[in-house]
């Protein structure tokens, strides 16, 4: 838990802030732990922990624990990312409110912004996505679609077919209109990712 909570801290520290006035201590070192989409990424985390620990007391104190924890995130944050995902490291959410995050597996250092949601549809599943997505503001995955790697979603899409890596996708249905994963968008992934490589498994 803790070295995936080191790695989104770590991702959204490295990649916070674009203006020459961004880049000072207070703003690259203590602003992103201020964020409610940092609190809501700690406390999945939390969760996703809590159901792995196998000594039975301390595992239902702690499940009690999250359980409280996420409705008052919920509450304060609008924001809701099962514990049951499997995302790896280097999860980002900026801004708060509206997002939704129920998908089967996220590969690392995917990126969502204000009401983003991922979700699923009941007698279909849900989404796999791969290494270093971005989901613009707004944006939609509906159902039990797979996401290549590198792929950017534009704000306010709704995505309801497979996308291939390396692709930008935009409109209602989401259309593919760019296959260059060159996005500043894409920047600073926990590890490089090839644009040519299929959607990956979280172990």
């Amino acid at each position: 838990m803790f070295e995936l909570i080191r790695a989104d801290l770590d991702r959204k520290m490295r990649g916070f802030g674009v203006r020459p006035e961004d880049q000072t201590f207070f703003r690259k070192r203590i602003t992103p732990f201020l964020e409610f989409g940092t609190f809501a990424v700690v406390v999945y985390r939390f969760g996703s922990w809590a159901y792995t620990v196998k000594i039975p007391i301390i595992r239902q104190i702690l499940i009690t624990l999250y359980l409280f924890i996420n409705v008052f995130c919920m509450a304060v944050t609008g924001i809701h990312i099962a514990r049951e995902n499997e995302i790896g490291p280097g999860l980002v959410i900026h801004n708060f409110c509206g997002i939704l995050v129920l998908a089967n597996e996220i590969g690392h250092s995917c990126t969502l912004n204000q009401g983003a949601s991922i979700m699923n549809v009941r007698g279909v599943g849900r989404a796999t996505i791969g290494n270093n997505c971005y989901f613009g503001a707004g944006c939609k995955v509906v159902g039990a679609v797979t996401i290549g790697d590198n792929v950017v979603v534009s704000a306010n899409s709704v995505v309801v077919t497979d996308v291939p890596s390396g692709a930008t996708v935009f409109g209602v249905p989401a259309r593919v209109i760019s296959r260059e994963a060159t996005s500043q968008y894409l920047k600073n992934p926990i590890v490089p990712v090839s644009a040519k490589t299929p959607a990956t498994t979280v172990q």
